[in-house]
């Protein structure tokens, strides 16, 4: 099932220039490969639900249309540049979504269908509660808080390192 409609790519072309009837559903499916598996890193439990036109976020799927009208576009005209300062439409589109693309990895766009930013961007282990903090550490004197957990080690204790019995018997052997 394609991510985009003829619609979606539509948008980002010249209907006088270039008119699409439909998607190829090859570069379709590598276009989006390659947007939605930059993606998974930060949207991991969030990209194997986007499987089609509807499961997809609306920004993603601007992306992939995006990406697919700029290698359409370079295909059908096959423009020649002849200078560096010359770049061809289908660059352009490809480089505003690589553009779009950066801005969600680095947060300053959000995917609306998800709401908060990436999935991985704190620890969900991390202590919120007061309890750990350097006062409440601190005024446990008698370490009678049991939020903080007993103590592993303090001064003066003595661990002893289990020995098994035999290698004590291989040492006084030798």
């Amino acid at each position: 099932m394609a991510h985009i409609t003829t619609s979606d790519v539509q948008v980002w072309l010249e209907t006088t220039k270039l008119a699409i009837s439909s998607i190829d559903p090859t570069l379709e499916v590598d276009v989006s490969n390659e947007v939605i598996s930059q993606l998974t890193g930060q949207f991991g439990a969030y990209t194997p639900t986007w499987v089609d036109n509807t499961s997809t976020p609306q920004i993603v799927k601007q992306i992939i249309a995006m990406e697919y009208a700029g290698w359409v576009y370079d295909r059908a005209f096959s423009e020649v540049v002849t200078n560096e300062a010359q770049v061809s439409y289908g660059a352009t589109l490809r480089g505003w979504a690589t553009n779009l693309i950066n801005d969600i990895l680095g947060g300053s766009i959000l995917i609306a269908e998800i709401g908060s930013g990436p999935v991985n961007e704190a620890p969900i282990f991390y202590p919120t509660d007061v309890s750990s903090t350097w006062d409440a550490w601190r005024a446990n004197i008698d370490c009678n808080d049991n939020s903080l957990g007993p103590a592993k080690f303090g001064m003066g204790k003595v661990f002893l390192w289990p020995l098994r019995r035999s290698a004590v018997v291989s040492e006084s052997i030798r």
